[in-house]
């Protein structure tokens, strides 16, 4: 009851005990769903009276259902039961019978619905996640599986008891169950019996050959019976069987073939497989020989925007950039943030810096630090060390926000750890240290950061610090050694400039050498002309 009637299990315990021969008829009228993109989260993320909480909600399944006694033995059909209770008993919640929403209301849900259907949104299950021991936004992003790989259905029962149809019950008392997936001698019984998510499963070890000698003919027949029953990863796996037939030529691609790829494929996505909708807007965009389908920029966006609405991140993260670049998709920054906003909430890190450059430069969208600050804050806490440094730089400035330097520093600090370190972090931290901005003046920090990442410009300002003796003990040879790095490694002319003075002065030939390298690479002036003066010619 916790699992199938969680809102009334209390009630219908007490009613239960009373009655030791009773029976209660449970119908559930599933009709959509809303879900957040963010897979996973932690205490901190959490805002709120919030004390005590174990789980967040990740998503919520809505309908109608309905409740009434029952007899043992004998069943009733969904529409038997609404019957049963009547209007008169609607949204009551104090005994064994009770119902809400309307049975019609939910028959004529549309599938492309963007709110929540009108007498048909009582919430009959929720997806609970627990939350993380630590900051979640540390945990990989969803990303689908392997090209090789389907999805595989996983139960929302608590241990003990199975899926059977739409409800969780005891295995002893359930006609027919979800198999586990990688048992494919069970999901064989359990299909046979009848439950579709287990023919489903049964048809991925015949695609695959793995646990069952493959069978392309008999997938195909397993996926379309699921298909057909309503589970949307089986239309998906059936356009992705077609789709490999004739990319290996074992199907002809004429125009019934590629109908075939595209009807299962696009009901997939219009049956709420959010995972489906991102992998089949691939198919619409690619071009080639190995291309299915004819290339359609506009389903393709469809099928994202689509994908993004049933809580899938990667589908909003490809949107995203979709409308900010406005190449395959109407330019369109300001419903871009929005979009962006679900894919970084969703561990998308990149789009989380996406959102904020658009938030704090005002391009396309009103200007707001304080916003561009949480995305930024988002993306530094997933990992990308270009977030850091740019909420780090939004503080330092105070560009639309009270300038901070302690905050700043914290972000440069995180951007810029010992290892997996990002460049303009380091490269930021550095100079609070050598201005002395904020935080004392500290010269070896700053050159020791600055030669960390020595190929965004460090090594030539660390060599220009010990060069000079600024704030710690001159070091010529440790300066020449720099200059060397950031020239022959990195192209840096700043530094080639510098470096070939120093070279004159301990070894003209190799000098002249290397006058005559950036002369014949480079044609710059000013080393042509020092090849010149050291008796060498241009090549």
């Amino acid at each position: 009851m916790q699992a199938n009637v969680p809102f009334g299990a209390p009630a219908l315990s007490t009613a239960i005990e009373a009655d030791k021969a009773a029976a209660i008829d449970v119908a559930l009228v599933p009709a959509g769903k809303m879900a957040t993109t963010m897979t996973s989260a932690s205490a901190t993320d959490l805002a709120g009276s919030c004390e005590g909480a174990t789980h967040f909600v990740r998503a919520a399944l809505l309908g109608a259902f309905a409740m009434a006694p029952g007899s043992r033995g004998a069943a009733r059909t969904v529409d038997q039961v609404f019957v049963a209770v009547g209007p008169a008993a609607g949204s009551s919640q104090g005994g064994t019978a009770s119902r809400e929403g309307e049975l019609e209301a939910c028959r004529g849900a549309k599938a492309d619905a963007q709110a929540p259907t009108e007498r048909c949104h009582a919430p009959l299950r929720l997806e609970l996640v627990p939350l993380a021991a630590k900051n979640a936004a540390t945990a990989e992003p969803a990303a689908k599986p392997a090209e090789e790989e389907l999805p595989k259905l996983s139960s929302p029962c608590p241990a003990g008891t199975v899926l059977s149809g739409a409800k969780c019950s005891s295995p002893a008392l359930a006609p027919a169950h979800l198999c586990e997936p990688a048992d494919s001698r069970a999901c064989a019984t359990q299909c046979g019996k009848g439950d579709v998510g287990s023919c489903y499963h049964l048809g991925i070890h015949y695609a695959s050959g793995k646990d069952l000698p493959r069978d392309d003919a008999r997938a195909a027949e397993l996926f379309e019976k699921a298909c057909g029953a309503g589970v949307t990863q089986a239309c998906y796996a059936r356009a992705r069987l077609q789709l490999r037939d004739i990319q290996s030529g074992k199907v002809f691609p004429d125009a019934a073939g590629r109908a075939k790829v595209r009807e299962f494929a696009d009901k997939a996505c219009e049956m709420g497989d959010g995972w489906a909708c991102f992998s089949v807007a691939e198919w619409y965009l690619s071009e080639g020989p190995q291309a299915a389908l004819p290339k359609d920029a506009t389903r393709a966006v469809a099928f994202l925007r689509r994908g993004c609405d049933l809580g899938h991140g990667p589908s909003c993260s490809a949107l995203g950039k979709m409308l900010v670049e406005g190449k395959l998709a109407a330019k369109d920054v300001a419903v871009a943030v929005g979009v962006l906003q679900r894919a970084c909430e969703g561990g998308q890190a990149e789009d989380c810096v996406d959102l904020g450059d658009i938030l704090r430069k005002g391009q396309g969208a009103p200007k707001d630090g304080v916003k561009a600050i949480k995305a930024y804050q988002r993306g530094c806490t997933l990992g990308d060390m270009r977030a850091c440094n740019a909420a780090g730089l939004v503080y330092a400035e105070g560009d639309g926000v009270p300038r901070d330097v302690a905050k700043a520093y914290s972000f440069f600090e995180k951007g810029c750890p010992e290892k997996g370190f990002g460049a303009d972090a380091c490269m930021s931290l550095a100079g609070l240290y050598e201005k002395g901005t904020g935080i004392p003046k500290d010269m070896p920090r700053a050159a020791a950061l600055y030669e960390k990442v020595c190929g965004s410009g460090g090594c030539l300002r660390a060599a220009e610090i010990w060069q000079r003796g600024d704030g710690v003990k001159a070091d010529p040879a440790r300066a020449f050694s720099l200059y060397e790095k950031a020239c022959t490694q990195w192209g840096e002319k700043k530094a080639c400039d510098a470096f070939g003075p120093l070279l004159e002065g301990k070894d003209k030939e190799r000098a002249r050498a290397f006058y005559a390298d950036q002369c014949a690479r480079t044609q710059d002036k000013a080393a042509c002309a020092s090849l010149k003066r050291l008796g060498g010619a241009p090549k």
